[in-house]
């Protein structure tokens, strides 16, 4: 659980994917509750599953007894966090193993849609041993793309890699430490046919950023 004394900033976040609680039939719920001296109605999001279960589990022991009983609902990119903000909750309550912090939803969801367009460096990319990053076909409508996929962290990039088992992926790891890097790795991935780049590519193509976007100085 959250550690005693520690509050959460907006700057602190957690990245996707979060969960949130929902009933048996998948509709969001929310707290009611009083908050400032005003009735108000209060959303949660966790950094992980676990964390958003045993929530659940001991809500009603502290005053959350409409959390309770709830199952955790995976959230796979920001543009999720976003919508779920602005779903009909006033205010959102973040849960990480670091802290927790108390935000009005409308905040949550700018802040959702700032970071969203934010590249995390430094980011890591599965490369082999000469370097060479590989792009991975996608189907959309109009046939195949070829995307560059980019991580936030190595063991985002690994675990990708092992998902994708069927890729045959290389297993070592390059790094790009900042835009001048991405730049470069933006122009050698549109020279091998690459339509779009990808952080974290959970969510398919959700958030995947045009090439041209990258190489723009």
């Amino acid at each position: 659980m959250a550690e005693a004394g520690r509050e959460l900033t907006l700057d602190d976040l957690p990245r996707p994917p979060l969960f949130k609680l929902v009933d048996r039939e998948g509709r969001d719920v929310f707290q009611e509750t009083e908050v400032g001296g005003e009735r108000a109605r209060v959303a949660a999001l966790f950094s992980d599953r676990e964390l958003a279960g045993e929530f659940s589990a001991g809500a009603a022991e502290h005053g959350m007894g409409d959390l309770s009983g709830l199952d955790p609902r995976r959230l796979g990119d920001w543009g999720a966090v976003e919508a779920f903000a602005l779903s009909g909750a006033d205010f959102v309550l973040v849960v990480s193993e670091e802290g927790a912090g108390l935000f009005h939803a409308e905040d949550v969801a700018r802040r959702a849609a700032e970071v969203a367009q934010e590249i995390p460096f430094p980011l890591y990319l599965l490369s082999d041993e000469g370097g060479e990053a590989p792009l991975i076909s996608v189907e959309v409508e109009e046939g195949e793309v070829l995307v560059a996929t980019l991580f936030s962290s190595p063991e985002r990039a690994r675990a990708f890699r092992e998902r994708a088992a069927h890729l045959d992926l290389p297993g070592s790891l390059a790094t790009i430490e900042d835009r001048d890097g991405l730049r470069r790795h933006a122009l050698i991935a549109r020279e091998a046919g690459a339509t779009y780049a990808v952080v974290d590519p959970e969510g398919g193509l959700t958030e995947a950023i045009p090439v041209e976007e990258l190489i723009q100085p």
